[in-house]
């Protein structure tokens, strides 16, 4: 019996700035941090999202995401007053890549890069 999502787990080249940015700009928490052979896990709590980074070789295969292809293709965070959220992550620096849309259901929606090319969906529901 599925009872809850446990957590997404992200491969990063460069988990510090990966972590930074979902601290930074998503407002996490780091809850742990844990040494393994060959690499470091971090467990962040990201507005109720459970997070893991791990680290991997900076010059590891990148996945191609937003492309219609198999796998992961983006992670969806709920917002309040979408317009606000987006001039403030890009005063941050953080890429919009599809700006802001208006839905027919009235869902207002953009997308934002995330470390490691990750494409994160911003959405604001009525």
């Amino acid at each position: 019996m599925i009872i809850g999502l446990d957590h997404i787990h992200i491969y990063c080249g460069d988990f510090e700035k990966a972590a930074a940015f979902f601290r930074d700009i998503f407002g996490g928490n780091e809850i742990s941090r844990e040494k393994r052979p060959n690499t470091t896990l971090i467990r962040m709590n990201v507005q109720g999202v459970p997070i893991a980074l791990m680290s991997v070789l900076p010059d590891s295969g990148q996945l191609d995401p937003g492309k219609g292809k198999r796998g992961l293709d983006h992670l969806g965070f709920m917002v309040k007053d979408i317009e606000s959220t987006l001039e403030e992550m890009k005063k941050k620096g953080v890429q919009i890549t599809q700006e802001l849309t208006v839905m027919p259901s009235g869902v207002r929606m953009a997308f934002v890069e995330g470390p490691e090319g990750i494409r994160i969906e911003l959405l604001e529901r009525d």
